[in-house]
């Protein structure tokens, strides 16, 4: 496996989420290519000595389910699995779809149900207020597309970004942060700039 799939893993289960022993922690990966992170995310929960809950989303039968949703079946599935998100107490989502347009043909009233009778009961009233969560993109042929990039060219960027020690960054901008808490005007002057 690609060491950068590792730190990464790790960064978000001990930086992003900060899992502690006992945390019941939902894995939720979207695309054949966020394969290798959601196991190797599962394997780090347990060392933070969590538990882990993978789900994997293949957006084609999304796609599918959607075409023809109604407001009782997506009702039902928000009961459902609202009830095992109230048990969460982590969230990390892996997005990596190899077409980006998959739900493009849905038409925007089913969309709306899917948003009003499942998303925002889940997510939005569970998930985001009641857990310590992460979203992510992962960097596959399609991400790379949208980017004018080559796939290896968009995956060095990508983990070069994400794979920063934040930890470290936050200790060395603490200065700056408590400067900037203190100022009410900045002004920022180069070649070609005067932000005032």
């Amino acid at each position: 496996m690609d060491e950068r799939i590792k730190v990464l893993a790790r960064n978000l289960v001990n930086y992003s989420m900060k899992v502690k022993p006992g945390d019941k922690v939902y894995v939720h990966y979207v695309g054949a290519s966020t394969q290798d992170l959601a196991r190797q995310l599962v394997k780090e929960v347990y060392k933070a000595g969590g538990v882990p809950f993978p789900h994997y989303t293949d957006v084609r039968l999304q796609r599918e389910m959607l075409l023809n949703c109604t407001e009782e079946q997506m009702s039902l599935m928000a009961k459902i699995d609202g009830a095992e998100m109230e048990q969460m107490n982590c969230y990390v989502g892996v997005r990596g779809t190899d077409n980006v347009s998959e739900l493009a043909d849905v038409p925007a009233e089913k969309m709306k149900i899917y948003e009003t009778y499942y998303m925002t009961p889940v997510h939005h009233n569970i998930r985001v207020p009641k857990t310590r969560w992460v979203v992510l993109r992962y960097p596959n042929a399609a991400m790379a597309q949208l980017s004018n990039t080559s796939v290896e060219a968009f995956e060095d960027f990508y983990f070069n970004v994400c794979n920063l020690d934040y930890a470290k960054m936050g200790v060395s901008m603490k200065p700056l942060v408590d400067y900037m808490n203190r100022t009410d005007r900045v002004k920022i002057v180069g070649p070609g700039t005067d932000l005032s």
